[in-house]
């Protein structure tokens, strides 16, 4: 299995922190974000990592050196995830784990997505719906909507920001990027509203949820204090 971290964006949500400093490279106890999680796909077995990087490239190839690979997507600052990730399509030539870059969780999660026997298999809360990460609506055991378009009344549950891919299902995922991406009409979305695109065709979303285990994405200053003040702070 290939894991692909997309680390592009510039992350202005976090300014001033964010200013000269990707925001996967937040410390978090004795290690980076972007560390903790290479560390987790390690643990799960996962060598093959390809982080895609785009703003203050230089600083992420500078911490992490040749222990992963790169690909420098240009055209971050004008575009979202979706075309961050449909940049390397050629790279999603099997099983893929998909991570964005500001995601906190625990190994024991990430490895139950990874061992899942979904094709695809989205991680997600439902304990606590919120507004500052994208919500998912689910009908028969599936996922039927992902998007921030989704209220939060009407929200099932969040996808923190990790979802497992099989063979079959990058296939079809790339097929419906090169759609969206080829419209024109979806420069600032994530890469999720291919789901949403695949879900009415018939493609089963699957789900595992996150139950008791953390997890935290990283968007604001407030979420930032939170973590460094959590578990995740202090793991080695």
């Amino acid at each position: 299995m290939k894991a692909i971290i997309l680390a592009a964006g510039r992350s202005s949500r976090l300014y001033p922190i964010t200013l000269e400093l990707p925001k996967c490279l937040l410390q978090i106890g004795k290690k980076k974000l972007i560390e903790h999680q290479v560390d987790w796909l390690r643990r799960c077995g996962i060598e093959d990592i390809l982080v895609v990087t785009g703003y203050l490239n230089h600083l992420i190839e500078a911490e992490l050196g040749s222990a992963v690979q790169y690909s420098y997507y240009s055209d971050y600052e004008n575009t979202n995830n979706l075309h961050t990730l449909y940049s390397v399509r050629d790279e999603m030539d099997g099983d893929t784990i998909i991570l964005f870059s500001d995601v906190l969780l625990s190994v024991n999660l990430l490895q139950r997505c990874i061992n899942s026997s979904q094709d695809i298999c989205l991680i997600i809360d439902s304990s606590t719906i919120t507004d500052k990460t994208m919500r998912i609506q689910t009908h028969d055991g599936f996922i039927s909507d992902i998007g921030s378009h989704i209220n939060v009344e009407d929200a099932d549950g969040n996808f923190i920001g990790v979802g497992k891919f099989s063979k079959y299902a990058v296939d079809l995922l790339v097929n419906q990027l090169r759609d969206l991406v080829d419209d024109n009409m979806y420069i600032n979305d994530y890469y999720t509203i291919a789901l949403s695109k695949l879900s009415p065709k018939g493609h089963k979303i699957g789900f595992i949820e996150s139950m008791s285990e953390p997890w935290f994405e990283i968007d604001t200053q407030d979420d930032y204090d939170k973590v460094t003040n959590s578990s995740f702070a202090n793991e080695e």
